[in-house]
């Protein structure tokens, strides 16, 4: 169920873990934030037992580009995000004529990261109260389009 509503996604998206809590289903991918358009979808998932350490992003008008990275052990952390991600919030406007991502906030138990990008129009935020931060997904062609994140039951 999708509606404008952003505490009715929070709720449904929050009904979604726990059912798939009761199911021991694995992972639940949220209904994404942001527009219809981009050409191409992307995902980036967490491995069990990798930690996400560091997210490059670049912004102007929108959110241009994002990337991850995960620590399996071998690599270095860069961002202080290893002691859990929290949260993210942005915002939604138009790019052009595209509905797009215009800025992102990522929340950790020790801070937050950001605000990237501008803040015109549309709020969006989503605290994890049930499973995990496992990922992300969306669509992206000159910017990003949309922003979903993948929770773990």
């Amino acid at each position: 169920m999708e509606t404008g509503s952003k505490d009715t996604k929070v709720l449904t998206l929050a009904y979604q873990i726990s059912m798939c809590l009761a199911a021991n289903a694995e992972c639940v991918w949220g209904t994404p934030w942001g527009g219809k358009g981009g050409s191409r979808t992307w995902e980036f998932i967490i491995p069990d037992g990798s930690t996400l350490t560091k997210i490059d992003l670049s912004s102007g008008d929108a959110l241009d580009f994002i990337s991850f990275t995960y620590k399996d052990g071998s690599s270095s952390m860069t961002m202080s995000i290893s002691s859990g991600l929290v949260g993210i919030s942005g915002r939604v406007g138009l790019f052009g004529d595209n509905t797009v991502i215009t800025s992102v906030t990522f929340w950790t138990n020790i801070g937050t990261y950001g605000e990237y990008g501008t803040n015109p129009r549309t709020d969006f935020s989503f605290g994890v109260t049930l499973g995990k931060f496992s990922g992300f997904y969306g669509k992206c062609g000159n910017s990003v389009d949309s922003l979903g994140v993948i929770l773990q039951a």
